[in-house]
C-alpha cells in the first residue's frame, strides 16, 4: 500500500468542531485511507486566533497543527509548499499528496510534485477553487463528495469505483446543471472543469463517464470525451474549440459570446462599461424591487445574472468571470453593501456620488 501525505490549508478551508468530533477531518482521514496509508497529516493556520477545542480535536485525530503567523502575505501557502517539497524529497515512499485548499498559489508546487512522479489530489469547494489549480492536479474531490461518501460509508478507491451505472438521461441532466453552475460562478466550461463539477453534484450520483450508460444501454463510456460526443450527437449540447481549448455549451448559447477565449471578450473594463455596470445594478434594485414581492433581486447571483444578460445583448464584452469580479469590486469600494443575511443594498448616496465611485473603482 502506498504512503499518503495530507496538507490542509485551514485558513482556506475551515470546519466547525462539534465537541471532540470534526466531521471533515474524520472524512479526510477515511478518504486518505482509501487511497493508501496516511503517514503525514499536517494542518496549517494561525492557531492563536482559533478555538483551542478545534486544534485539540484535530490533534486527537492524528493531525499535526502547524502554527503559521499571518504577518506576511500567503504565509500558509509558502509553508505548505516548502513542506510538500521537503517531505517528497525525504520520504520517497510517499506517492500520494492530498492538499486541502482552493488557492491557485499552489499550482507551482503541484506541478513540481507531478514532475517528481507524485499523484496530487486537491480537495476543496468547487465554487471557489481556482480553475487553474483544478486543471493542474491529477484529481479533484469536492468537500460535498467527501462528506457524501463519509455519511454513506462508501469510501473506496476513487479511481477504481465501479458502482451502479446511472442512465444517460441522468448524466445529461447533471451535465446541464454543471454548465449552468459554471456560468453563474464565472468558471469556464472546459472538459476537465465540467467533469469535476459533475462529480460534485449532490443530486445525481455521477462518478465519471465510466459509470454512465450509453444511450442504447449496451455498456458505459470509456472516457468523458466520448460521453460528450454522444450528448452532442443527441442534440443536447454543442462543443466548440476556441483558441485551442475544447469547451461545452448549452444549445441556446452562443460560444463566441460565452467563451472566455472569444476574440470579442475584453480583459479590462473601461470607464464607459463601468458606467453601464453601475446602471444595470441600480436598475435591478429600483425597478425589480417595485415589481417583485420577493427579496431575491438583491442577491449576488441575481445581480450577476443581470450582467450576464447584458453581455448576451452585446452591451458588456466581458467574460462571466470578469463580470462576477466587477460586482466584487463594487462591494470592495462600498457601492454595494453586504447585509447580515447575505443580501446586498446600494450605498445611500449612489446618485449624487456615482462619478466619484467610478473614479475610485478605476484606481483600484
Amino acid at each position: 500500500m502506498d504512503d499518503v501525505a495530507i496538507f490542509w490549508d485551514y485558513e482556506n478551508v475551515r470546519v466547525v468542531a462539534k465537541g471532540i468530533n470534526v466531521p471533515l477531518a474524520e472524512s479526510l482521514i477515511e478518504y486518505s485511507e482509501s487511497v493508501g496509508h496516511p503517514c503525514v497529516k499536517k494542518v496549517y493556520s494561525n492557531w492563536v486566533e482559533i478555538k483551542q477545542a478545534i486544534s485539540q480535536a484535530l490533534y486527537s485525530l492524528g493531525f499535526d497543527p502547524i502554527q503559521v503567523s499571518m504577518g506576511k502575505t500567503n504565509s500558509v501557502d509558502v509553508k505548505i509548499a516548502v513542506d510538500c517539497i521537503d517531505i517528497a524529497l525525504s520520504n520517497p515512499s510517499i506517492k500520494h499528496f492530498i492538499i486541502i485548499t482552493g488557492d491557485k498559489d499552489f499550482i507551482p508546487v503541484v506541478n513540481w510534485l507531478k514532475a517528481h512522479r507524485k499523484n496530487v489530489i486537491i480537495i476543496g469547494r468547487p465554487e471557489v477553487v481556482s480553475e487553474h489549480l483544478l486543471l493542474s492536479a491529477n484529481d479533484f474531490i469536492s468537500l460535498e463528495e467527501i462528506s457524501k461518501m463519509y455519511k454513506s460509508h462508501k469510501f473506496s478507491k476513487i479511481s477504481e469505483f465501479k458502482g451502479k451505472a446511472i442512465s444517460f438521461e441522468e448524466a445529461v441532466k447533471c451535465l446541464h446543471e454543471a454548465i449552468t453552475f459554471a456560468r453563474e460562478n464565472g468558471k469556464s466550461t472546459r472538459y476537465p472543469v465540467i467533469d469535476t463539477l459533475m462529480r460534485s453534484s449532490t443530486n445525481i450520483d455521477y462518478k465519471g463517464a465510466s459509470n454512465v450508460q450509453t444511450p442504447d444501454n449496451s455498456g458505459t463510456f470509456s472516457s468523458f470525451t466520448k460521453f460528450i460526443d454522444a450528448v452532442e450527437e443527441a442534440g443536447k449540447i454543442k462543443t466548440e474549440t476556441i483558441e485551442g481549448f475544447n469547451e461545452i455549451f448549452l444549445i441556446e448559447e452562443d460560444p463566441h459570446v460565452e467563451s472566455e477565449f472569444s476574440s470579442i471578450i475584453q480583459d479590462k473594463i473601461d470607464k464607459s462599461h463601468w458606467q453601464d455596470i453601475c446602471n444595470i445594478v441600480i436598475k435591478a434594485f429600483i425597478e425589480e424591487k417595485i415589481e417583485s414581492e420577493k427579496d431575491y433581486f438583491n442577491k449576488f447571483s441575481y445581480l450577476s445574472n443581470k450582467l450576464r444578460i447584458a453581455k448576451k445583448q452585446g452591451i458588456l464584452p466581458y467574460s462571466n468571470r470578469i463580470l462576477k469580479n466587477s460586482l466584487e469590486k463594487l462591494i470592495e469600494i462600498g457601492f454595494l453593501i453586504k447585509q447580515s443575511d447575505g443580501t446586498f443594498m446600494l450605498v445611500e448616496n449612489y446618485e449624487t456620488n456615482l462619478e466619484s465611485y467610478l473614479e475610485k473603482i478605476l484606481s483600484v
